[in-house]
């Protein structure tokens, strides 16, 4: 066993917040640190999972901050709402909420860094739990003791070093009842890697031996992939760029995290952006943490899922609020509607409508099934295969807005009129639909 000596560097000169649930490892941090001389910002989210055992601890987290003369900063979430809403683990939406809650403190520069308990046996389960999902080596590196924001003071220590820590400090602490179900994915690893421990010891050794090779890989082979470009909310990947797969795998794995996504991208995800390379433009894959990828010419296009959801509103002169774009009058011609359509990338064309030949009863809308349009030259088209004929990418079609009389689009915000509406030498008023 080792004695616990913090590493100063990672915390000197900084406001240090510290993630307190009450258990164990968390209070060892807190006196760790508090030894270091570091007076922490006490942090504690209480997730709405665990009832009056959630509670108890809560309390108990007050108490301690009490007796250290700590001000406790209490955060409650609901972590089985967000699993329930988002179809994900209740162990998942519970990690997202607590992020959520660091990066706003983080954020407002409440704290410099926040210090998490995580010690040598979490990273062994770490790395573990991303072998058996298909993990490369970036994964191998597990989780690093400072990457910024995020500090791990504990992570160089085993449990036995921890507990040593606790028994020889006197330190009170409570225990969480799930530490010892198997129903979460976390504790049945926790619980296999004891058991693998009786006849391995120095498990948690070759653990960190082969997070510093990964990482001593990784740092080599990263000097040689190229930067992603990122354009309001898509990551555009050059399929150039994914002739070698080592490389292709860091470009994947570099444009999810520009997207939000921090855990490790499982191979199956790769080799379905790596498949999808190979398809037609206009092909997508769905992958994980509600990410979707599409082909579009010589490029990947890595998106975040958005729900589709239909939305209508009259073609008529108002404020519109809760919807990406603003009917207004506010341009010189009175009789010319303006409309303005946000976060649409490519598509900024105005176009030009007969009023007359418009009519009355025109709504605003998102696309529909059945839609059709009537092309210049005569012929009528699905809106679908027409936005497809126009290069119009997938990913954005659910949020481009037309204007329609039941099924039959007059015109596309940003794309094209029908020739029912174009302007001849007749036309006495002009309606102007700036899109952009």
């Amino acid at each position: 066993m080792k004695r616990i000596e913090l590493d100063k560097s990672l915390f000197e000169g900084k406001r240090i917040g510290i993630a307190l649930s009450g258990g164990r490892d968390s209070m060892c941090l807190l006196y760790a640190l508090m030894n270091a001389g570091v007076e922490p910002f006490v942090i504690h989210i209480e997730h709405g999972i665990r009832g009056e055992e959630s509670i108890r601890d809560m309390e108990f987290v007050k108490g301690v901050c009490d007796t250290l003369s700590l001000q406790p900063h209490i955060y409650k979430v609901d972590a089985p709402k967000r699993a329930k809403e988002k179809g994900i683990s209740i162990e998942q939406a519970a990690r997202e909420l607590r992020y959520e809650v660091f990066d706003n403190l983080l954020a407002s520069n409440t704290v410099d860094r926040i210090a998490l308990a995580h010690h040598a046996n979490d990273q062994a389960e770490t790395i573990l739990m991303r072998i058996l999902r298909g993990t490369g080596i970036k994964g191998l590196q597990g989780m690093s003791a400072d990457n910024g924001k995020y500090i791990r003071p504990l992570l160089d220590y085993t449990r036995e070093d921890i507990d040593a820590y606790i028994n020889e400090n006197k330190i009170e602490y409570v225990e969480d009842s799930t530490n010892s179900e198997d129903i979460y994915t976390r504790n049945f690893l926790r619980q296999e890697i004891a058991r693998l421990k009786e006849k391995y010891p120095n498990l948690e050794e070759s653990f960190a031996r082969l997070t510093r090779n990964a990482k001593e890989t990784e740092d080599f082979i990263s000097h040689y992939v190229p930067e992603v470009k990122k354009e309001n909310d898509y990551v555009f990947i050059n399929i150039s760029d994914l002739a070698e797969k080592t490389i292709a795998c860091r470009l994947i794995q570099n444009g999810m995290k520009e997207l939000g996504v921090l855990q490790d991208v499982e191979e199956k995800h790769i080799d379905a952006v790596l498949d999808l390379a190979k398809k037609e433009s206009g092909a997508y894959r769905e992958l994980s943490h509600n990410v979707d990828a599409y082909k579009e010419g010589e490029q990947i296009v890595l998106a975040p899922r958005e729900k589709s959801e239909y939305r209508e509103y009259p073609f008529e002169i108002k404020e519109i609020e809760n919807y990406e774009f603003t009917l207004s009058n506010d341009v010189p011609d009175s009789n010319e509607l303006r409309i303005i359509q946000g976060n649409i990338q490519n598509l900024s064309k105005t176009i030009y409508i007969d009023a007359d030949k418009l009519g009355k009863g025109v709504l605003v809308r998102t696309r529909k099934d059945g839609d059709y349009i009537t092309k210049f030259g005569g012929g009528t088209k699905s809106l679908g295969d027409y936005l497809t004929d126009k290069k119009i990418p997938l990913r954005v079609r659910n949020k481009i807005l037309v204007g329609a009389k039941d099924n039959e689009v007059l015109f596309i915000c940003g794309v094209e009129i029908s020739s029912k509406v174009a302007i001849d030498e007749n036309t006495k008023k002009v309606i102007k639909v700036i899109y952009k």
